[in-house]
C-alpha cells in the first residue's frame, strides 16, 4: 500500500516483494459479491485495503502504521492459509495472533536488517512481536475489518469474535521524567555550539513540556495559528488524532520562549496573524519545517547528553529514563505533574485531546519514591522484642 495518494491498481504492485507475494490479476475479485451494497467497488482485497487507508486516515504516520498491519495479514493470508479475506475465520485468526510470535520460516518472513521496500531481501518482520504490538495488529485488522463489512465488502468481521492478547503492565515503569530529569535537559541543550540549534531545541522541549502536544501535532502546526482571546490569554490551534481541532494553551513565559526563538532564526518578535512559518524549524535552515524524524532524533541527542550528565554525578536511575525517554515522555510527563499539582482530570483531558477520561486517569500517579514515602511514614506499628 502506498502512502501517497492510493489508486485502483497500485496495490498489488506495491506488494510484490522477494516471491512473497504474487501480483494479483486487476480483474480478480478475492471473494463473491455480498448481498448488500459494494461500496468499495474495488477489484481485489489488495485494493479494497488501499481504499480503506485513502478513506480513513489523512496522517502520513497513522497511515504507515496501519499500511503496515494489513500488509503483513493478506501477505500471511494468501501464503500461509492460501485464503483472501472473506474466507477467514475465528482460528484463521488465532493461527495469525500465534505467528506474530514467531513468524515461521524466519527466511521468508524475517529480516533483522532494515531494507528499502524494492529489496530483495525486503521482509514484513523484523522479528516476533510481543504482546503490545500483537494486540495493536489485531485493533488495526479489527477496524479494517469492520469498515469493510461497513462498506458491504465482506459479510463479517472474525477479528471481533478474537480476544486480545493482555500485556503485563508493571506499575514501576512510568515514561515520566521528574523535574530533575527536565532540568538536565535544559542544561545540555545550554552547551550545544550552534547558536540557531541551541534556541530551536530550547523551545522545542519547552513547547513539548509546557503543552503536551504530540510529535506530529508540534511538527505540523504553524506560528500563525496562535491567537489572544478576547482575555488576554494565548491559544494555539493544532490538529489532533482523528483530525480533531482543539485549542492548546500557551503560557506567557513559553511566548517569550517563542520570541526569543523566531528572533534567534532571523525572524521578527511579532507573529503576523495567518503567518505560515512552521512552529518547529530545521536548525539549519530557516523557514524550512523540521521533520517528524528531526524532532525525534533531536529530542533523543537531548536526552542522552542530559543522561551522560546525570551519570557524571552519580545519579544512575535518572540516567537510566533519560536514556529511553523521547517526546512523548515530555508528553506524559507534562500531564503527571498536572495531575498531581491540580489533581483535575477533566482539564488534563482536554489539554491532552483524549476523548475518554480512563485514558487520562493513567496520568495521575506518584512518583515511586513519594508513594513510599506516603505509605511508610503514617503506617507503623510496635517494635518487634
Amino acid at each position: 500500500m502506498s502512502t501517497a495518494v492510493v489508486k485502483p491498481q497500485v496495490m498489488a504492485v506495491d506488494f510484490q516483494r522477494s516471491g512473497l507475494i504474487e501480483r494479483a490479476q486487476p480483474a480478480e475479485r478475492d471473494h463473491v459479491l455480498p448481498a448488500v451494497p459494494d461500496l468499495v467497488q474495488a477489484r481485489s482485497d489488495f485494493e479494497a485495503a488501499a481504499i480503506w487507508l485513502e478513506a480513513t486516515t489523512d496522517n502520513p504516520k497513522t497511515r504507515r502504521a496501519m499500511r503496515k498491519e494489513a500488509e503483513r495479514f493478506l501477505l500471511w493470508a494468501r501464503h500461509a492459509r492460501d485464503k483472501g479475506l472473506s474466507q477467514i475465520g475465528v482460528m484463521d485468526v488465532r493461527a495469525y495472533l500465534a505467528f506474530l510470535a514467531d513468524p515461521q520460516p524466519a527466511s521468508v518472513w524475517v529480516s533483522p536488517t532494515k531494507h528499502p521496500r524494492q529489496h530483495p531481501d525486503w521482509r514484513p518482520f523484523a522479528g516476533p512481536l510481543g504482546v503490545s504490538s500483537q494486540r495493536y495488529a489485531l485493533v488495526q485488522l479489527g477496524s479494517l475489518y469492520s469498515w469493510m463489512v461497513k462498506a458491504g465488502w465482506l459479510k463479517g468481521n472474525p477479528v471481533a469474535l478474537v480476544k486480545k492478547p493482555q500485556a503485563a503492565v508493571d506499575p514501576m515503569i512510568q515514561r515520566l521524567l521528574p523535574v530533575e530529569g527536565i532540568a538536565l535537559a535544559f542544561e545540555a541543550i545550554a552547551a550545544t555550539k550552534s547558536p540557531l540549534k541551541r534556541a530551536r531545541d530550547h523551545f522545542m522541549l519547552s513547547l513539548f513540556y509546557m503543552t503536551g502536544l504530540r510529535t506530529f501535532e508540534a511538527t505540523a502546526s504553524n506560528m500563525g495559528t496562535l491567537r489572544r482571546s478576547a482575555s488576554g490569554h494565548l491559544w494555539l490551534m493544532v490538529d489532533g488524532k482523528r483530525n480533531k481541532r482543539r485549542e492548546v494553551p500557551i503560557s506567557e513565559a513559553l511566548f517569550k520562549e517563542l520570541q526569543y526563538y523566531r528572533q534567534a532564526m532571523g525572524l521578527p518578535a511579532e507573529i503576523l496573524p495567518g503567518e505560515s512559518t512552521p512552529l518547529l524549524m530545521a536548525a539549519n535552515s530557516k523557514g524550512k519545517r523540521a521533520s517528524h524524524s528531526t524532532v525525534l532524533k533531536a529530542m533523543i541527542d537531548i536526552m542522552t547528553r542530559a543522561a551522560e550528565l546525570a551519570r557524571e554525578r552519580r545519579q544512575y536511575e535518572l540516567a537510566d529514563r533519560l536514556g529511553e525517554a523521547t517526546t512523548h515522555w515530555l508528553r506524559h510527563s507534562c500531564f503527571s505533574h498536572l495531575a498531581q499539582a491540580t489533581g483535575d482530570l477533566v482539564m488534563v483531558r482536554s489539554l491532552a485531546g483524549h476523548a475518554r477520561l480512563d485514558t487520562t486517569s493513567r496520568y495521575l500517579h506518584a512518583e515511586a519514591n513519594q508513594m513510599h514515602n506516603q505509605v511508610s511514614e503514617p503506617l507503623k506499628t510496635p517494635a518487634g522484642c
